[in-house]
């Protein structure tokens, strides 16, 4: 950007001096002709001071955003999860079209979300079980190391909270965005996850990207943006619209079970090119109609064609427990199982039989896996013991093992 700048003012100066200036050194020549000459190159000369004030800002602007390098992952993450490492998660999946295709930066680990995680661990030959555990944090921070991303503000009047006015972007050489050979490699495809720097006005231009004009003009504008790649991001009871625009425009989006609509998401006036809204209280397994609407700093407002989405019917299916074995010792014991689907873990220990759960001892894990091991310590030796193990799926259903026992070993 200092090299921008630089080449800026040097191209800005030699204009100025090439400027033809037809002073003539005839007597003939008015003073006044002269006066407006000088008035003119000095109003210019505040112009480009003006530009030149400008750029220093995007400069001081970048060099912020760099200061706000997102250097690793620091959690596990699984369905349900919401907030900032979910959108540094998204943004990092996004980078590989064949694991993560829909590229939705939502904040939201929904269905889609845990579909990709799983594509991300096959190929890294995990256990492909949908959820963010060490090995998989592990290697997201490798890729994080390899393709960094950084905070940019999405809405800078939004003080109230900074984390969810914050959105991942990339830093990316901008001359790959229209260079054949990268393009190739990528599919002919530009980036989902946005770049953060400003682009030079020549590439801007051939991509149909927005760019900010230094040339004021007295035309008004009075076309409306183009709404384009309008989805949709469904669970149960909620859903993200996502779409783009080719101008800074607000967001907002009118529903209903018809196309009629009847209601709407708060309007969302911060100009952005990347627009998502999240609606809530929806009927599960139920067809919605939509359509989104984005009106530019001018007032000229696109509206997109009706779109439709169906909720997801609830998951009402518990969890399938097999292969329950126990590892015993004198005074400890390991109960280990498997279920069919991520759940949580837990087990039910007594001395009596026909065991209670209301009163017997537990032992439990919050994580959702598919491979469950507990071990319950502080035993009787040469005791028999009878346990129940019990598990819970996202969607809170929970399924019981039948009674199991385990005699522990002699001193």
């Amino acid at each position: 950007m200092k090299k921008i700048l630089f080449f800026f003012v040097i191209f800005s100066f030699l204009s100025f001096i090439i400027l033809p200036i037809n002073i003539s050194a005839q007597t003939a020549t008015s003073t006044q002709s002269q006066l407006e000459q000088i008035t003119s190159l000095l109003q210019q000369i505040q112009q480009l001071q003006a530009q030149i004030e400008a750029l220093k800002a995007e400069v001081a602007k970048i060099q912020q955003q760099k200061q706000e390098t997102i250097v690793q992952l620091l959690t596990t993450l699984k369905q349900g999860s919401r907030g900032e490492s979910v959108k540094i998660l998204q943004a990092l999946l996004s980078l590989d079209l064949e694991i993560y295709p829909e590229g939705l930066i939502t904040g939201f680990y929904g269905r889609l979300t845990a579909e990709a995680v799983k594509k991300f661990q096959k190929r890294h030959n995990f256990e492909a079980v949908g959820i963010v555990g060490p090995k998989t944090l592990k290697k997201l921070n490798e890729w994080l190391e390899e393709h960094p991303l950084y905070l940019e503000d999405e809405d800078e009047d939004n003080d109230e909270d900074k984390d969810e006015g914050k959105k991942p972007c990339a830093i990316i050489p901008p001359g790959h965005l229209i260079a054949p050979g990268w393009l190739r490699k990528h599919d002919g495809v530009r980036p989902i996850v946005p770049i953060c720097q400003i682009l030079p006005p020549g590439i801007a231009e051939k991509l149909g990207w927005w760019f900010p004009t230094s040339t004021p003009t007295s035309t008004p504008d009075l076309t409306p943006p183009i709404i384009s790649s309008v989805s949709s991001n469904v669970s149960t009871n909620s859903v993200v619209v996502n779409w783009l625009t080719n101008e800074p425009a607000d967001s907002q989006v009118f529903y209903g079970t018809s196309t009629a609509y009847g209601l709407s998401t708060p309007l969302n006036s911060a100009l952005v090119t990347i627009h998502s809204q999240t609606i809530t209280g929806l009927t599960s397994n139920t067809v919605y109609h939509f359509q989104v609407k984005s009106k530019d700093a001018a007032g000229n407002l696109a509206t997109s064609t009706d779109q439709t989405f169906i909720t997801l019917v609830p998951d009402t299916t518990p969890p399938i427990i097999s292969s329950i074995f126990s590892t015993v010792s004198s005074t400890s014991a390991t109960i280990s199982w498997t279920t069919n689907e991520p759940t949580t873990s837990k087990v039910y220990y007594s001395l009596t039989s026909p065991i209670d759960l209301n009163s017997a001892s537990t032992k439990s894990e919050a994580s959702l896996v598919l491979n469950h091991s507990l071990n319950l310590t502080g035993l009787n030796s040469s005791s028999t013991y009878y346990f129940v193990a019990e598990s819970t799926d996202a969607s809170n259903n929970t399924a019981f093992s039948s009674q199991q026992s385990f005699v522990t070993l002699g001193q």
